[in-house]
């Protein structure tokens, strides 16, 4: 049989007749990409990532350990977004793609395995099982919490009184919640409690002394309790503020009087934070207090008050460390002087000017700190274009600087203006010099002005006869360089050069319409070219030249 379709295939083809070979379709999984499925207690969660979803899709639940369904789901709806306007109400143009199933009715609580069942794409049977668990019991809500006590530094603990219910999925009845595992939730973390065989809780609770203060006067901190697998807001939990008592006085002792690193860098710094106890003696803050350090972060105490913080080296402002928004302790600061080691960097702000005629100019204060013998500091002028994060450099500049310490002014000047954005100055440093911070400038920028428009008639015209110039200044804005409109309100300066010279002599001034046209008449008295020149432009505009127009006087 094979040679005979073969010598067929070889006499088809002497003739010059080309066969089609039968081809046959593969069967397919369409979701063969993935998909995601999930439960949230009582109802079925996918998501296949678009809108066309697998023909016949259904779930089938079988009870754990079980091979024999109990219950399938057939129809599901698309799943509502619960915040449309987070992160903002713009980013919801796409409706979503996840779908779910209405709550479901099943005879009995459990545990139950999700199996996700639809026709392949040749109507063949597609089986994903165990792709979620399902876990179907009562649907825990808090309905009392209490907090016997008013904690204070040197006493935190209190005692939680609550009370929780069980909603039944099957039928939507509530009865009390035996033995349910709840979150008790406080700023410093998660702590699980239990409820008795009654649904309620009666329990000590010690807080950490790390809680931040939740009240807007005086001191407070906040308790919420809610269902394991709910959210800090959810309506099933329910959350109490509880006022603590005055906090005492605290101190920050740090381990040193004076830091110092490279300008720029972060220096290590250490201290203790103790408060005033009830008894008069200092006692060391609880552990997990935050203190924060000027620009420099935030660190935590340990068991004997003791942490280490990082102090940003800016020149020689002086470091600070701040105890702040406690709701056991009264704010507190303590300062460390800053002694910059070798290193140059750039403080007190850059000046950059634009000009008119675009021309950009920039000065900054380089400061060098401890430098052993005199050097020549390379300075770097750079640019950032708006909306990019890439710094180019147009320019370099060289600043002197003695031995020891010094500030010197570095200016780059009458640089072309390549467009809004950011300028800096920054020195680039040397192994033996390290660089410190840049100066840098905001957005640089002025709005384009243009004349496209400028004519001078009659051409030609006999001498003494009237003639007139008329044109259109036009500009841009700050946030749509590419869309121009007329300019009204704004000085034009109309020159005149005679022929067979050089020199432009200004003949008048047009004040621009509110379109932004302007016109002027003249006498005619010689042969010459017409120039507009927008050059007496407001401070955020750049100056502008039209054509030349020559005119032909008889």
């Amino acid at each position: 049989m094979r040679k005979r379709s073969l010598a067929a295939l070889c006499t088809s083809t002497a003739l010059g007749v080309v066969l089609a070979v039968p081809t046959t379709a593969l069967a397919a999984d369409p979701a063969a990409s993935g998909f995601k499925a999930w439960t949230d207690g009582t109802r079925i969660h996918l998501d296949f990532g678009g809108s066309k979803l697998p023909k016949r899709l259904k779930v089938q639940l079988r009870k754990a350990g079980s091979t024999a369904p109990v219950a399938t789901v057939t129809s599901f709806e698309s799943t509502p977004d619960e915040d449309p306007c987070s992160p903002s109400c713009q980013d919801d143009t796409d409706p979503g793609t996840g779908i779910r199933s209405a709550p479901l009715r099943l005879a009995d609580l459990g545990t139950y395995s999700v199996d996700v069942l639809y026709d392949g794409t040749l109507s063949e049977p597609i089986v994903h099982k165990d792709k979620a668990t399902l876990a179907y019991g009562l649907i825990p809500r808090v309905t009392a919490l209490d907090v016997v006590g008013r904690p204070d530094v040197e006493h935190r603990t209190v005692t939680i009184k609550a009370d929780a219910v069980g909603r039944d999925p099957r039928n939507d009845t509530e009865r009390p919640l035996p033995n349910g595992k709840l979150m008790l939730d406080t700023a410093a973390g998660s702590t699980p409690v239990f409820t008795d065989a009654a649904g309620h809780i009666e329990t000590p609770f010690t807080f950490t002394g790390s809680e931040k203060n939740e009240a807007s006067h005086g001191t407070a901190v906040r308790v919420t309790l809610r269902p394991e697998k709910e959210g800090a807001n959810s309506p099933l939990g329910a959350s109490r503020t509880i006022q603590t008592a005055q906090g005492p006085s605290s101190r920050i002792t740090l381990d040193a009087a004076k830091v110092s690193a490279p300008d720029g860098s972060k220096a290590p710094l250490s201290g203790r934070v103790t408060f005033k106890g009830a008894d008069g003696t200092m006692k060391p803050a609880p552990a997990g207090t935050w203190v924060q350090s000027r620009n420099g972060g935030r660190a935590q105490t340990g068991e004997d008050g003791r942490f280490t913080a990082q102090i940003p080296v800016d020149g020689r402002i002086t470091g600070l460390v701040t105890l702040t928004g406690s709701a056991w302790m009264a704010s507190s600061q303590a300062t460390v002087a800053v002694d910059p080691s070798t290193s140059a960097g750039f403080h007190g702000g850059l000046t950059t000017t634009v000009t008119q005629d675009r021309k950009v100019s920039l000065t900054g204060r380089l400061s060098a700190y401890d430098l052993p013998a005199p050097a020549k500091l390379k300075v770097l002028v750079e640019f950032q274009s708006s909306g990019s994060s890439e710094w180019i450099t147009k320019a370099t500049r060289e600043s002197a600087a003695p031995a020891g310490d010094s500030t010197r002014a570095v200016t780059a000047a009458s640089l072309p203006y390549t467009g809004p954005g950011s300028w800096r100055l920054r020195y680039a440093g040397t192994p033996d010099i390290p660089a410190g911070p840049a100066g840098t400038s905001g957005i640089a920028a002025r709005v384009a002005t243009a004349i496209p428009e400028f004519n001078a008639a009659p051409e030609p015209v006999k001498a003494g006869r009237p003639i007139t110039v008329t044109g259109k200044l036009t500009h841009t804005r700050y946030y749509n360089e590419t869309t121009w409109s007329g300019y009204a309100g704004q000085p034009v300066r109309v020159y005149f050069r005679a022929t067979g010279t050089t020199a432009w002599t200004l003949a008048g001034t047009a004040t621009t319409a509110a379109d932004g046209t302007f016109k002027k008449a003249f006498t005619a008295t010689k042969d010459g070219s017409w120039q507009a020149r927008y050059e007496q432009a407001a401070s955020d505009h750049f100056a502008a030249t039209s054509r030349g127009d020559l005119v032909d006087v008889q």
